[in-house]
């Protein structure tokens, strides 16, 4: 299915990152350019159905041929493997860069984020929306179907940006050790303010001491007052149960990057960055989900994030490389920032490839079918292998749309004279009546008859695609079936 040979097109101008250059060929007519990547990808298929050895495996080629570089994140413990052999296919094994325990690769995520270039490094908002993000998923909040209000008040927020700004305004440094240390050595009620055992022993009061001790500029200086204010008059004065929530809801998280394979990995030094991506690094974080459970996940969303932003805020005219990122089992690593990466991902040069079973994975995560809806109505190219679930077929086939289709009956009569038994046959008319219905012009059981690959059937997997304001020229319709080869 990829293309190897320069293709005959008016609009390339030749330049391998040229927006228009086509990448992959649906049909003998229709083809998919590199602008179109940056539009955004989603491939529904059932377990089995051929979406990863069909149209994953084709896409994920041709990034790679084309010199892309990309993130790809990792559910199942053989997608290590599936990557390393799609890098040699494409003589990129060079470029594939394997994040595990084992590797040796660590990423600091918040002496990144404190310290990167840029005019928004280090500022405290930033740095909250980093742990909002995370701490969304360890939540889980989506999964329970309630919005974002009812698990993140700005109660948790306020919290949130107050740790940072204790900590940054009284040494300058920033770790989660040190924002537990500081959360869970707060004033409780407004006795332990008073107590000289508390103030001697809390680690709260101490960087409020030291904080105070330093000079600040004026806007800092305000800043810390603030931040004080909070520590010594607000916090302890909050109820009990929004302070046990709140708290609670920092700590559990934290827990996790406070041992093991999150401390080790993401809370030590930093000798790789998301910005070697745009160098034509294949960034795969080897944590995969089935094998490091909630620690994978969270890991890598957390870097999926960080990374997002990074591609955000890359300049396009000194370096235009295409850039991935990859998440098969897309519903472990879904987020509402997805959402708002995906309406910039173009400008960005950016192509999000999402693969997953069915719809009712991505409601079940997120908890929102507006939310839902509004993410993948932001992914332009949507591929459907074959599928059993009745919900994402109908889905599917409401995207294809319905037209107007004219029905025909013809009604025949006899007449008759004489008794029933010895009547004779005196006459017949007929007639014919034509209605107009509204009817799928891809009907849902279609998608069950896909081919779904293996030797039975010449390792071919059909699927429908579908490309917003698009017409493809060998079908005349907004969609096209077509097959992959699994070789």
């Amino acid at each position: 299915m990829f293309w190897n040979n320069q293709p005959s097109h008016q609009n390339w101008s030749g330049h391998p990152f040229d927006l228009n250059r086509p990448i992959v060929k649906f049909s003998d007519r229709d083809f998919w350019t590199i602008g179109d990547s940056f539009e955004g990808t989603q491939i529904f298929g059932a377990t089995g159905s051929g979406k990863t050895s069909g149209s994953g495996q084709t896409i994920a080629t041709t990034f790679l041929q084309a010199g892309y570089g990309g993130l790809v994140l990792t559910a199942k413990k053989d997608e290590r493997a599936t990557w390393e052999r799609y890098c040699a296919m494409t003589g990129c094994s060079d470029h594939l860069l394997i994040i595990s325990p084992q590797s040796g690769f660590t990423f600091n995520f918040l002496d990144y984020e404190l310290n990167r270039p840029g005019v928004g490094a280090g500022l405290t908002e930033n740095l909250v929306n980093l742990f909002t993000e995370i701490m969304e998923v360890a939540e889980d909040k989506g999964g329970r179907g309630a919005n974002s209000e009812e698990y993140w008040s700005r109660t948790l927020k306020q919290l949130l940006r107050n740790t940072i700004d204790l900590l940054t305004l009284s040494q300058n440094t920033l770790s989660v050790m040190d924002m537990y240390k500081v959360i869970t050595s707060a004033p409780m009620d407004f006795e332990d303010i008073q107590s000289e055992t508390w103030r001697d022993e809390s680690f709260c009061f101490q960087k409020i001491r030291e904080g105070e001790a330093r000079t600040h500029s004026y806007s800092r200086e305000q800043d810390f007052e603030i931040t004080a204010r909070y520590w010594l008059s607000e916090f302890p004065g909050l109820a009990e149960k929004t302070r046990s929530i709140i708290v609670s809801s920092f700590t559990s998280m934290a827990d996790s990057f406070l041992r093991g394979v999150l401390r080790d990995m993401f809370c030590t030094e930093t000798n790789f960055l998301p910005e070697m991506t745009e160098e034509g690094v294949i960034i795969l974080i080897d944590l995969p989900v089935k094998e490091y459970g909630d620690i994978g996940r969270y890991a890598q969303v957390l870097f999926k994030y960080i990374w997002q932003q990074t591609i955000e805020r890359r300049i396009i005219t000194q370096n235009s490389r295409p850039v991935f990122l990859w998440a098969d089992e897309s519903q472990f690593f879904i987020s509402k920032y997805d959402q708002v990466f995906q309406t910039t991902a173009r400008s960005s040069r950016a192509a999000t490839v999402y693969l997953t079973q069915n719809l009712p994975n991505y409601l079940t995560t997120l908890g929102n079918r507006d939310i839902v809806d509004s993410f993948l109505g932001n992914l332009q190219t949507k591929i459907f292998h074959s599928n059993g679930d009745a919900v994402t077929n109908e889905w599917a086939a409401n995207i294809f749309a319905k037209n107007w289709q004219t029905r025909t009956s013809q009604n025949q009569s006899i007449n008759r004279d004489g008794d029933w038994f010895f009547s004779k046959v005196t006459g017949k008319s007929s007639s014919i009546n034509s209605s107009e219905s509204l009817e799928y012009t891809v009907l849902p059981y279609e998608f069950t008859k896909l081919r779904k690959g293996g030797h039975h059937n010449n390792l071919k997997v059909d699927a429908y695609i579908f490309q917003g304001g698009r017409i493809w020229q060998s079908s005349g319709a907004n969609y096209i079936l077509t097959s992959f080869s699994q070789t």
